[in-house]
């Protein structure tokens, strides 16, 4: 790939080709919460990271605690929101990859991201959970955008159903991004829209064999932009924070802790954990200090040969 800020159809192209290496080498993306940790490092990660852009002051110790020991964290309303989005997390890691989209699954997402929360904190509205909304809404974060009339959610929802599951020459991503921002931008529901939004696109993911992305709370005002910019027709910069979240769910989590140390991986997967950057092992590809194979656009190679290429060094860092 040349030097410089990648477009954004060459970060489609990468992430193809990492999710080839993820489907040719290790026969696809893992699929059972209950027991691949691997995603289940994702899955508490998600939780977090979501429920903070909502403004949850959880950190990822606490989204732990609560989720996987039951512990009290923070306030009880926070805690509630973290548990039912972790429920509703695992039910879309697990159902996705059978089952596409529908008005149902819409509703089904928030139920069970909102109910808890709901039975103890209803809202103003008394909506019940998984019911679209009959009332005027507004969006927080400053985002300006005209929202879907209540007398219009119905038929807005069974257009983006249908849009969402047609066939598209877009992008899987490309598609994503934007049938995420048209969602938010009907705003469905009374409350719960963002995180709603969030698991849908990672449903469609999923579905797709894809791995789940996670937004990080510290791209909040990005991700912002990027729905606003989404909102005038250009959804350039949502599609690259997508593409991006996705490289990032299979370099760091997914296919490191699948290869083990003699199965070829990219190189951005093997330079986690490791003192030394992708560019720098691609650098060691090229020149032959590193063993390596192309495979489609990608250098790979094993943490095997990225230890045997260290212990070939002396403490100054000759060969």
């Amino acid at each position: 790939m040349p030097r410089g800020r990648p477009t954004t159809e060459q970060l489609l192209a990468r992430v193809d080709s990492e999710v080839g290496v993820l489907r040719d080498r290790f026969g696809g993306l893992p699929h059972s919460l209950e027991l691949d940790h691997v995603l289940r490092e994702i899955w508490l990660l998600e939780t977090h990271h979501s429920t903070a852009i909502e403004g949850s002051s959880l950190s990822e110790q606490d989204v732990v605690a609560v989720v996987e020991r039951d512990e009290a964290r923070g306030s009880l309303l926070e805690a509630l929101e973290v548990k039912a989005y972790a429920d509703a997390a695992g039910w879309v890691y697990e159902t996705a990859p059978e089952t596409g989209i529908d008005l149902a699954t819409v509703r089904g997402v928030h139920r069970r991201a909102v109910g808890p929360v709901w039975a103890t904190f209803p809202p103003a509205t008394r909506d019940d959970p998984g019911a679209f909304r009959t009332t005027g809404v507004t969006v927080g974060g400053g985002r300006r955008v005209q929202l879907s009339p209540a007398t219009a959610v119905q038929a807005d929802m069974t257009a983006w159903v249908a849009a969402n599951s047609a066939d598209s020459p877009r992008h899987v991503i490309e598609r994503i991004a934007q049938c995420h921002a048209w969602f938010e931008r009907i705003h469905p529901f009374t409350d719960g829209n963002g995180r709603v939004g969030r698991l849908l696109a990672n449903w469609d993911l999923v579905h797709a064999d894809y791995p789940p992305m996670v937004i990080r709370s510290q791209q909040r005002d990005r991700y912002l932009r990027a729905l606003e910019r989404a909102d005038r027709g250009d959804t350039g910069g949502l599609v690259e924070l997508f593409a991006r979240a996705v490289s990032e769910s299979i370099n760091r989590f997914i296919l490191p802790r699948l290869a083990g140390d003699a199965r070829l991986v990219p190189l951005r997967a093997l330079a986690e954990g490791s003192p030394y950057s992708a560019d720098y092992l691609r650098q060691l590809a090229l020149s032959g200090r590193l063993r390596a194979v192309r495979h489609r656009s990608l250098w790979l190679s094993s943490r095997a040969a990225l230890q045997e290429y260290m212990a070939g060094r002396s403490p100054r860092g000759r060969r």
